[in-house]
């Protein structure tokens, strides 16, 4: 069972249940009304990968890749060991973590968009799964649990933590985030962060941001990068993402004592290689970098990149510092 407080109201929940405080505000991909009538589909009974196939491999192939890539998964597979601890996925999305891990423990799935979550539980049901997951439809920062957790997943998670709101400063959000995952770990579990570098070669190179889908701003230190975006739009920066020296000061200002690094290629969305970070130089010097693409719609780069990518990450890992300029990061903090 697990026990949490949420918005003034306590909470046993057990697997297979679901706990609803719903919020307008989140990140979604397609619209929602798109996804409830695709929710329905699943409902009825055709097989959830076939729908997802129908409505989106031609017409967003990005997203479904995203969706159904069998690489989201492929950090747990190789470096997280087996276990059957509890484990919080949070802002599951379409669940791309949670089922593959429910297969194998008992997983909490927190999503705070009611539709998505709709999803992830018509598509464990389809999976087989549904008895090992926990629907819980909140805001983490809103959402105290008392249980605490073997594993904690962050994936894609961290960079938004302070969008989708105004009541205080993103960053600071993003530090009372990450100070909260280290009090709900049990002794003994980890944070699993994946996430892009800000200091990524492509975003050097003029990539734009997989956030604000724009060059030269995101890849900027953060009171600079939030000075450009205002005076470029207007609107306050509210999506950060960090250096490894950067994201690894926070983690410890959090209480976390252990922090390891792994390079991703071409990012932690679509995985292809996964690198600790002390082998990535010797890696990068002797293999080519996988081929690298936009984040933001999942375009692949000109080969005039992919020449220039490849030629300064031979250069870096000659001088032993390629590794800060991975295009995304997978983090395991303890």
């Amino acid at each position: 069972m697990i026990r949490f407080h949420c918005q003034g109201e306590d909470v046993h929940l057990n697997p297979g249940e679901h706990f609803a405080k719903p919020r307008a505000a989140g990140f979604r991909d397609t619209s929602s009304e798109d996804l409830k009538t695709l929710i329905a589909e699943v409902e009825s009974g055709r097989k959830w990968r076939d729908v997802v196939t129908e409505r989106y491999a031609a017409s967003k192939p990005w997203l479904y890749r995203i969706i159904t890539h069998e690489s989201r998964t492929r950090f747990f597979d190789t470096v997280i060991p087996p276990s059957n601890g509890l484990a919080l996925d949070i802002g599951s999305g379409w669940g791309q973590t949670a089922r593959p891990l429910a297969t194998r423990r008992p997983v909490v799935a927190l999503e705070p968009v009611a539709e998505r979550i709709g999803f992830i539980k018509a598509a464990a049901r389809q999976d087989n799964v549904h008895s090992q997951i926990a629907y819980v439809e909140a805001d983490y920062l809103e959402t105290e649990f008392s249980t605490q957790f073997d594993l904690i997943c962050a994936i894609g998670v961290l960079e938004w933590v302070g969008a989708f709101q105004d009541q205080c400063d993103p960053r600071q959000r993003q530090r009372d985030f990450l100070s909260k995952t280290r009090r709900e770990l049990s002794p003994t579990g980890s944070l699993v962060i994946g996430i892009e570098n800000r200091l990524g070669l492509k975003y050097l190179l003029g990539c734009p941001d997989d956030h604000i889908g724009v060059p030269h701003i995101a890849n900027m230190p953060a009171p600079f990068a939030h000075e450009r975006w205002l005076g470029t739009c207007g609107q306050p920066l509210r999506s950060f993402t960090y250096s490894a020296d950067e994201l690894q000061s926070l983690l410890f200002d959090a209480g976390y004592k252990r922090v390891d690094f792994f390079g991703a290629f071409p990012d932690y969305k679509l995985p292809a290689v996964i690198l600790p970070f002390e082998t990535v130089n010797d890696w990068l010097a002797m293999h080519p970098n996988p081929r690298e693409h936009n984040g933001y719609d999942g375009t692949s780069l000109d080969d005039k990149m992919q020449a220039a990518l490849a030629t300064h990450y031979r250069t870096l890992a000659t001088q032993r510092v390629a590794h800060q300029f991975a295009p995304s990061f997978f983090v395991r903090a303890s």
